[in-house]
């Protein structure tokens, strides 16, 4: 049973992943998250994802927020909140992952003051960016200031 719930639970994030990247190309259909607003951006989705596939014990519930830039590029914001469900000790995080101006994919991680890092620790944190585009977020695991590992699907 516990095997069953685990891959519908990964075909859901899955599918959740790939919504996401044609709900950030294409104009929201729905209303975006009040904090996107309330913060100057457009257009705005929640997202859930975790690494229970690959690692397990990271958990993130984010809001991702975006506006045009008139360039074909996206001013971001990802306002977070991540929790260690069982990694106790690998320091629970999220990784954002996009596309830069340079064609190239680009990563970036709380540092290790932002990570959860005992069982049940939730952590809160927000990050913008400029001149990006396909930007996903990770639940991820790392024991360093690293780009971390054991992540589950984008979302």
């Amino acid at each position: 049973m516990m095997q069953f719930r685990r891959a519908l639970v990964g075909a859901l994030v899955a599918l959740t992943a790939t919504i996401g990247v044609v709900a950030f190309a294409a104009p929201a259909s729905a209303a975006a998250p009040s904090i996107c607003g309330a913060a100057g951006y457009t257009n705005g989705r929640n997202t859930i994802v975790h690494n229970d596939l690959n690692g397990s014990g990271a958990y993130v519930y984010a809001d991702v927020c975006w506006k045009p830039t008139g360039d074909g590029y996206y001013s971001t914001a990802v306002f977070w909140t991540v929790s260690d469900t069982e990694a106790d000790g690998s320091g629970a995080t999220i990784r954002m992952e996009w596309t830069g101006t340079d064609g190239r994919t680009h990563y970036d991680v709380p540092p290790s003051s932002q990570r959860a890092w005992h069982y049940l620790d939730a952590v809160e944190g927000d990050w913008g960016k400029g001149g990006i585009k396909n930007l996903y977020v990770r639940a991820c695991l790392t024991n360093a200031d690293s780009e971390a590992h054991h992540c589950g699907a984008k979302g």
